[in-house]
């Protein structure tokens, strides 16, 4: 009984840090913006959000432990359109936005991401790929 427990103790940890990265963003969640997780190994992972708005990438590392964020943003078919590694490893997020000018995607069609932990020099891990979502704004 206690190891059950203990699992959904460890379950909910990520839940809990996602919320409050969300919850510190530049806005609150609303039907425009979707967001992931993607978990690594001993309590790491990825967070990102996305906002049409702006085409707002947040990309966010959830526990600082040597790993940090990246995200692949693809076309449905999966082309890679960019990445963006978060500049952190501290519970803060990178954020990208189409104000730049190298940020932005085409309106009217369909996006996904995937999203992982990486640690220096080492290839991406524990990747976990979004459903695909509709940049119509």
């Amino acid at each position: 009984m206690k190891s059950t427990r203990m699992r959904l103790v460890r379950a909910a940890v990520p839940a809990v840090a996602l919320g409050a990265l969300i919850a510190s963003g530049t806005g609150t969640a609303s039907a425009a913006t979707t967001w992931w997780y993607s978990g690594g190994p001993h309590g790491s992972g990825a967070a990102a959000t996305f906002r049409a708005q702006g085409d707002q990438l947040q990309v966010c590392d959830v526990n600082s432990d040597g790993y940090r964020a990246l995200v692949d943003v693809q076309t449905a078919a999966g082309a890679h359109v960019y990445r963006v590694t978060d500049s952190y490893n501290d519970n803060k997020c990178t954020t990208v936005s189409d104000a730049s000018g190298h940020y932005n995607l085409f309106e009217r069609r369909s996006y996904r991401l995937r999203i992982c932990v990486i640690k220096t020099s080492q290839s991406p891990s524990y990747c976990k790929t979004s459903a695909t979502f509709y940049n119509g704004h």
